[in-house]
């Protein structure tokens, strides 16, 4: 979250009108064309189908200002519907830092910053989705910035929700932290809730007595995730002299909804790059099955240049490894990598996506950049050759050095690769979605998610019982439209649709189904209740 969004506000209306008042029709800042970034990606548990992306983006509902958007996909993100655009809690409030969790029953969960500046007000919300991120419930609010008015620890929310089959099944997890401009000493916080997100804990500290964060650093950001047998767990910084000469990562994991932590030490004396442009995010993963196995991926400076660094363990967290790089161009070279992110699949294995710049002619953060991969199937010991996620080298723009890029987002699912990030290849900051294959390497393709261009199609009578009738923007040679269940499960197509299609759904069992239709140029599907 960036509480002077005031300030890139400002940027971006110069942007705009530098321009040109000639050019202004070609810019449609409610169409992605402005500014769209900090992506976050969810998979369904119980349909892998079904993937969602929430991000930042500009748009000019009552005014310009940042607000978070949502896409979603039932065909594993080969179409994806309309953009969902969240709504805030204040007329005058900007959101930031979405982040995302699904529940093993499909039940997705939504944090997000919502805020103002003089007089500061807003806090951290939560929104909640049934139906995989079609429709959104009204939003309530976990963190208020009264809470605490001098901190205004409402930065950076990071949410997590115990998937564990044990008695911290479905508990929902909460760490924020002060803003990078409120001075030091700064801790980070926790809050839990045990009924779904409707309530919220009092907030907690991290740290404690022996594992302070200390007195120098501004922005402790704890990053979180939750064990196979239910155990709460975060990774934040230290450097307080009467505890250690060292900096340090420490490790604190709570078996009792975060009551009380045991503290590890995860890491002695990172060495961070130096680079203060960089996109210097770290994250901590679980596996979801084998509760000993967890992931620490930085961004490090130990070797000369920033490169991609990860810490695993394979004991739940008593121990760690030295760091492992990571990236597999030279050592040493000037080519910067950031912009990490990392995720288990079922099988234990972890996939690490990140920002580099290898294909560079220069060294340095100002230089175009492609989103890399690679997957390690001994637990974090060794990793595949590096391949690239990107299609083409985006070059450098300076919207990159603009808050609301800090962060990119992807998963692993079985042999699959999916992530999604923000890079200027179309001179705008837009969302970009890409699915690959761990085994072969091989891209099954690069999709542009951050178009909100609103399309027409109508599908009634909803709910429907024998038929529905299907009215589309626009037939063609290349369209197709597609009914998949409520398990992502292809029930009806048909190719070269016409403007309108009457469809027999007599045998359709009652249920949720999703109408999706597909051009050259765009997707869009809607939500679908048979009723019997």
């Amino acid at each position: 979250m960036k509480l002077r969004l005031n300030l890139f506000l400002l940027a971006l209306l110069i942007l705009f009108f530098n321009n040109g008042f000639s050019q202004i029709q070609n810019i449609n800042i409610s169409g992605g064309n402005t500014f769209d970034g900090e992506p976050f990606l969810a998979v369904n548990p119980i349909n892998p189908q079904n993937i969602v992306i929430a991000w930042m983006g500009v748009t000019i509902i009552g005014g310009v200002r940042i607000s978070i958007k949502t896409k979603t996909s039932f065909d594993g993100g080969a179409t994806w519907g309309n953009y969902h655009v969240e709504q805030h809690a204040s007329t005058s409030f900007h959101s930031a830092d979405v982040s995302m969790c699904f529940r093993n029953d499909g039940t997705l969960y939504m944090s997000y910053v919502d805020y103002r500046q003089n007089p500061d007000s807003g806090g951290v919300y939560l929104s909640s989705s049934n139906d995989g991120g079609i429709t959104w419930q009204a939003p309530n609010e976990i963190w208020s910035l009264s809470e605490d008015t001098v901190k205004k620890p409402i930065d950076r929310p990071w949410l997590s929700c115990d998937n564990s089959l044990g008695g911290n099944h479905g508990m929902l997890y909460l760490t924020t932290k002060p803003p990078s401009w409120v001075p030091a000493p700064n801790r980070p916080y926790l809050k839990t809730s045990s009924d779904s997100g409707l309530t919220w804990s009092n907030y907690r500290f991290v740290d404690t007595t022996g594992y302070l964060v200390g007195n120098v650093i501004q922005a402790p950001m704890g990053t979180l995730a939750t064990t196979a047998d239910g155990a709460l767990c975060i990774a934040y910084p230290s450097y307080l002299s009467t505890q250690s000469p060292f900096p340090k990562i420490y490790f604190a994991k709570s078996y009792n909804r975060g009551a009380s932590f045991q503290y590890t030490q995860l890491l002695n004396n990172p060495v961070f790059a130096g680079d203060t442009n960089l996109k210097s995010g770290y994250s901590l993963v679980a596996d979801p099955l084998d509760s000993n196995r967890l992931a620490f991926v930085y961004v490090g400076g130990q070797l000369g240049d920033a490169d991609i660094f990860i810490c695993s363990t394979v004991d739940g967290g008593t121990t760690w490894t030295n760091p492992v790089r990571v990236n597999d161009d030279s050592v040493s070279n000037g080519k910067y990598q950031d912009l990490v992110w990392a995720s288990y699949n079922t099988a234990g294995e972890l996939a690490i996506t990140w920002r580099d710049r290898r294909h560079g002619s220069g060294i340095g953060f100002y230089q175009p950049c492609e989103t890399y991969c690679s997957v390690s199937h001994d637990y974090g010991a060794h990793f595949t050759t590096n391949f690239s996620l990107s299609t083409v080298a985006a070059p450098y723009d300076s919207v990159l050095t603009f808050d609301g890029n800090d962060f990119m987002s992807c998963r692993l699912v079985d042999d699959t690769i999916c992530a999604a990030w923000a890079d200027v290849r179309n001179g705008k900051l837009n969302i970009y979605f890409a699915k690959a294959s761990d085994s072969t390497g091989i891209s099954t393709g690069i999709i542009h998610v951050a178009t909100e261009e609103v399309h027409v199609m109508n599908v009634f009578p909803d709910p429907a019982f024998d038929k529905i009738t299907v009215v589309l923007p626009e037939s063609g040679s290349n369209s197709v439209l597609v009914i998949l269940d409520e398990k992502g499960r292809k029930i009806f197509q048909k190719d070269h649709p016409g403007i309108s299609e009457i469809i027999n759904c007599s045998g359709f069992s009652g249920s949720i189904y999703y109408v999706i239709f597909t051009t050259d140029d765009y997707s869009e599907n809607q939500k679908l209740i048979i009723r019997r």
